[in-house]
């Protein structure tokens, strides 16, 4: 379930991105959960972005903030999990549930 590339490999994930580049429908190749980004209205100012992970659909099992902290994108879900992009690809990378590819519509 763990993919082979990690934030300290080059395999041209980048932690440079805007997070609304991230929003959206975002579904696993290697069979991990399904997970929503989206942008949190309800906060002052609307800036907030949180992460949904789901397990069976549409049971979401966790709702959780995404940081940005010095261009590291990460949440905290019983432990620090990194968050990565590559543009190019459109894969979204987490560190412990491997990548993540857009949902068709």
């Amino acid at each position: 379930m763990f993919s082979q590339c990690n934030i300290t490999d080059p395999c041209s994930t980048s932690t440079d991105f805007s997070m609304r580049e991230i929003t959206g429908r975002w579904v696993s190749r290697e069979g991990a959960p399904a997970i929503r980004i989206y942008r949190n209205i309800s906060r002052k100012g609307g800036g907030g972005i949180r992460l949904c992970i789901t397990y069976n659909n549409p049971l979401v099992v966790c709702d959780c903030t995404v940081y940005n902290v010095f261009r590291m994108h990460y949440i905290e879900l019983y432990e620090r999990i990194t968050i990565t992009y590559n543009r190019e690809q459109e894969v979204l990378h987490l560190s412990a549930f491997g990548e993540y590819v857009r949902e068709e519509d």
